[in-house]
């Protein structure tokens, strides 16, 4: 099964549940304003989003031999709804007002108020992804049919997980207010909120619960983090040629956001190079600032040295998959899709 028709699949499952769980607080609640807050949980969740945790999970699980597809879905659906809650609370940190072409929560409830009121709207979304986080652990403790000490560990590792987004989001606020950083620092971001968040932890869940060894596990984390890597520099990439069309042209710089394409103009670029784009950080562009923006990273050669990382890491995770012994082959041949997939960098 690809991506695509996973996320077909998985989309029916997650529909049902959060649709439960919404119906649930909106009886608790009872308050029609406050129930279309919850309802818009449905929106956003079903927006967009490329499922690939899930995905993952699955393709790990079955590799090293998992049979019970349903004995996972709780897991499924539990790191879903963790990544949603990260979105909702991120987008209140960057002050974004759309993703995926909808607006973001905040914004959203923000629209229906009588009157506009920052202060409600921005709480009642951090609520809102509390409520989520509250779901997760529902979930993460339910009764599952997994031996007692796969599980404990299982666990452990999801709990490692969210300490790692927390402190890997609390590096990227702290990085907004910086002039320049380090490369290290950036990709230490990079990997607890992208490469160990959305690739090692979902697959190492699974590798854990499907009994694989600790050797195997150690490749599986290895994988998961240069595919990360290679993920995310991409994401930063096309935020700068437009590879992405469900995002605005340089929203990273609107938001004060570093990445390794900045940090290379900060540490390498000319003069005039620096000044220009310590200039845009943190405002809004123009087309004609959108444009100078994009020759400069083209020209100083900032976007080959990232094309030339992503290639680093994609390389490294395809020498990596080859060690890995998996007992279904089909597992070796979604994750090789999926480097592949990565790797391109056709717009």
């Amino acid at each position: 099964m690809n991506l695509w028709d996973f996320k077909v699949t998985f989309d029916g499952i997650l529909e049902n549940y959060v649709g439960e769980k919404v119906q649930q607080a909106q009886k608790l609640l009872n308050n029609e304003k406050l129930n279309k807050y919850i309802k818009y949980i449905e929106t956003f969740i079903f927006s967009g989003g490329k499922r690939i945790r899930p995905y993952g999970l699955r393709i790990t699980y079955k590799g090293f031999g998992g049979e019970d597809e349903k004995a996972i879905l709780n897991f499924w659906i539990m790191f879903e709804l963790f990544h949603t809650m990260a979105l909702i609370h991120d987008d209140i940190i960057d002050q974004s007002e759309k993703r995926h072409n909808i607006l973001t929560v905040h914004h959203y409830i923000d629209s229906i108020l009588d009157k506009s009121d920052r202060q409600i709207s921005e709480g009642q979304a951090i609520l809102i992804g509390d409520l989520l986080i509250s779901w997760v652990y529902e979930l993460r403790y339910k009764h599952h049919e997994f031996p007692e000490d796969l599980l404990l560990e299982a666990r452990k590792n999801v709990h490692e997980m969210i300490e790692e987004v927390i402190l890997g989001q609390m590096i990227d606020v702290d990085m907004m207010g910086w002039g320049t950083t380090t490369p290290e620092m950036i990709e230490k971001k990079n990997m607890y909120k992208t490469a160990w968040y959305t690739f090692v932890r979902p697959m190492l869940t699974w590798a854990i619960l499907a009994g694989a060894d600790k050797e195997q596990q150690n490749l599986i984390t290895q994988l998961g983090t240069d595919l990360g890597l290679a993920f995310q520099i991409k994401d930063d990439l096309f935020d700068i040629i437009g590879g992405d069309k469900t995002k605005s042209l340089f929203s990273d710089i609107q938001d004060g956001q570093q990445t390794i394409f900045t940090n290379y103009i900060f540490e390498k670029g000319s003069p005039e190079d620096k000044e220009l784009l310590a200039s845009c950080m943190k405002k809004s562009l123009d087309e004609k600032e959108i444009q100078r923006l994009q020759d400069m990273f083209e020209y100083s050669w900032a976007l080959e040295y990232g094309k030339n990382l992503i290639k680093k890491h994609a390389d490294a995770a395809e020498a990596v998959l080859n060690k890995i012994k998996f007992t279904n082959e089909d597992a070796h041949k979604g994750i090789n899709t999926l480097i592949t997939k990565i790797a391109d960098l056709k717009v």
